[in-house]
């Protein structure tokens, strides 16, 4: 019996079910439209959900059924947490209670990328093929984003910001010269909105791991948490934006508790990293554009891309 549609990916269908007295999750995909963003991100969340069960730190996996046309997986309902992101947005916390959530998601961020391997050579230009240049390039396939991409020059909640052709080249030059001497265990995708809290437990549980990352740094996993509590993409995502010719803007004020958190949070990273997670962070935004488009929120694909020039602007200017 479903008890509750839940918010999931871009594509696939997330709800809460009740059987014989027991609560679990199903994430289920159409098998015929849309596959390389909605079947191909699915089935790889479902191995990497397999693969890290031994940590502890995601939901169990139940078990994994087809038929003609729909897949689904089932994972455990994780009793007693809930999102970060929504925690934050609807409670009043006190500094030490932001802190703690901080030091959770460290303590399983530090249990996550513990277990590391040699890093690819080169593998940032991978990186920039696949995960920018070409997810721009599949957005711009979608007539009603290409129609605002192709003004090349943007407002942003009343700044001038310019378009990923101003940057394109520093980025390639940026990807062709990063190197990482280890790689990670990693999320792949860890919004708040993807961090399961508990304050009972006082523990982080992981959901919703994103596989196609090409550069697996746990700098990349730090950059999607400032995605969230720097640049407030799961709170603006959750409410209208304001498309108006070459100007977006989001009209909200942003809870402060976004705010503390990322302060706290940022603390953490070594300094000598911040170029590439900024240039992660900015990238992350660039990444989603083929999914928004594909599942037809052509206003949020729009904001997001002004956005992420926005904080291309901030690291290469």
């Amino acid at each position: 019996m479903i008890i509750q549609r839940l918010k999931g990916g871009s594509l696939n269908n997330t709800t809460l079910h009740e059987e014989g007295g027991v609560r679990f999750i199903r994430k289920s995909i159409d098998l015929n439209n849309n596959r390389e963003y909605g079947y191909v991100r699915w089935y790889s969340q479902l191995k990497k959900l397999q693969r890290f069960a031994h940590t502890g730190l995601f939901p169990k996996l139940l078990k994994v059924e087809a038929t003609k046309d729909l897949a689904y997986f089932d994972i455990e309902y994780l009793d007693g947490y809930r999102d970060i992101k929504t925690i934050l947005t609807n409670d009043i916390l006190s500094h030490d209670e932001i802190e703690r959530i901080n030091n959770s998601i460290w303590r399983s961020f530090d249990t996550l990328h513990s277990s590391s391997y040699p890093a690819i050579k080169n593998a940032g230009k991978l990186y920039f093929k696949e995960e920018v240049l070409q997810k721009y390039c599949d957005a711009i396939k979608y007539n009603e984003f290409y129609q605002y991409y192709q003004h090349g020059t943007f407002g942003y909640n009343g700044e001038i910001v310019y378009g990923i052709g101003s940057y394109i080249n520093e980025l390639e030059n940026f990807f062709n010269e990063v190197q990482f001497e280890t790689e990670e265990n990693i999320h792949g995708n860890p919004t708040l909105e993807n961090m399961m809290y508990s304050f009972e437990t006082d523990k982080v549980i992981f959901i919703d791991p994103y596989e196609e990352s090409c550069i697996d740094s746990r700098l990349l996993d730090y950059s999607q948490v400032l995605q969230c509590s720097r640049s407030y993409y799961g709170y603006i995502n959750d409410h209208s934006v304001v498309v108006d010719g070459t100007s977006v803007m989001f009209p909200r004020a942003i809870p402060e508790n976004f705010k503390i958190l990322n302060d706290i949070f940022e603390d953490r990273i070594d300094p000598k990293y911040k170029m590439i997670v900024d240039v992660f962070e900015a990238t992350q935004f660039i990444r989603m554009l083929p999914f928004k488009c594909a599942a037809g929120d052509i206003d949020k694909a729009i904001f997001f891309y002004t956005h992420a020039c926005y904080l291309l602007n901030k690291v290469f200017r």
